[in-house]
């Protein structure tokens, strides 16, 4: 079967798509990628690189005013995929839907769109980040429901769905298990703390600088900082084994980072992107899950007692069970 595979202009799917890649390593499928910059892992050929489909000018505004556009059609054309995994990239997707190839959102953006309004009302998500919800509802957001709409499966990628109770989707949403890799007690991988980052937010590091023995790991950073050691992101590794092997583990809100924590048994401490819905959306889950606690940068971690995290496997499936299924 032939695929294709889109990345969305953001670090998260960077992190997915690089997970993807490593499962669905030796299938007898045919793959090809389309991504942007940055969302294209280190070391990995992309066969489309999808920039020079956006404004310059306003690189976020989706667009179909591009000559380019027309040209990135007819290749998915010539390539005629049976099948089109989107990470609600929506120039792919579009073209997906104008030549009629099956397509699956495959997300954990999609956490944003797919949960019921009854299960965000009960997180107090319009309550408390109102203007989150306001930005949410401009006409940007438009494009994206309706390639959802028009999408054929919408796998929302999310360890939610292992959870003991997990929250309720709409009819057209369902869960699909993240890639994480769990690891043991290892005594070179023990550390006060780790921290898993998207970017070098300054007050998140000097507030991790008052630790003794802490380590961030970052997706690009070559800045070293006293009483922290800074280590890529990449080293998947070397990241779970501390990850799993240290007292506190320290993230933003993105749903990969979570999820590795969750399936590490390990109880998550949130410095939370207020600016980012979905950040927000994962971290009130992960505190009514009780698999972790939003902090600010000047309370002190080690105050708050450690409780268990609890992981429940439902019938999940991972995204390449899924292709398998076809």
């Amino acid at each position: 079967m032939k695929i294709l595979y889109s990345a969305s202009n953001n670090t998260g799917a960077k992190i997915q798509l690089a997970r993807f890649l490593q499962a669905f390593h030796g299938s007898s499928h045919q793959l090809k990628i389309s991504a942007y910059k940055q969302s294209s892992p280190k070391e990995t050929h992309i066969d489309w690189t999808l920039d020079s489909l956006l404004n310059m000018r306003q690189p976020y505004v989706i667009s179909l005013d591009n000559d380019n556009l027309d040209i990135y059609f007819h290749q998915i054309k010539s390539y005629h995929p049976d099948l089109i995994i989107s990470d609600l990239e929506y120039f792919t997707s579009y073209i997906a839907n104008n030549l009629n190839i099956p397509l699956w959102q495959y997300s954990s953006t999609l956490i944003n769109y797919g949960l019921t309004w009854q299960e965000k009302y009960h997180l107090g998500i319009n309550k408390r980040y109102s203007y989150l919800v306001c930005r949410d509802n401009h006409q940007d957001r438009l494009p994206y429901v309706n390639i959802i709409n028009n999408s054929d499966r919408n796998l929302v990628c999310s360890h939610y769905g292992d959870a003991p109770n997990s929250p309720k989707l709409e009819n057209n949403f369902e869960w699909s298990r993240p890639y994480h890799q769990t690891y043991k007690k290892h005594v070179p991988c023990q550390h006060y703390l780790t921290a898993s980052l998207i970017n070098s937010n300054k007050q998140i590091i000097n507030a991790l600088k008052r630790y003794p023995d802490g380590v961030a790991f970052l997706d690009n950073c070559l800045e070293t900082y006293d009483n922290l050691t800074i280590k890529d992101l990449n080293l998947s590794d070397e990241y779970y084994c501390n990850l799993a092997n240290s007292d506190f583990f320290v993230c933003q809100g993105q749903g990969s980072l979570l999820a590795d924590a969750f399936y590490n048994g390990k109880y998550s401490f949130i410095y939370p992107d207020y600016q980012d819905a979905v950040a927000i959306i994962n971290s009130l889950l992960t505190v009514r899950a009780g698999a972790g606690k939003m902090v600010s940068y000047e309370e002190d971690l080690s105050a708050f007692p450690l409780p268990e995290v609890k992981c429940k496997y439902h019938q999940v499936k991972y995204l390449h069970e899924l292709i398998n299924e076809l």
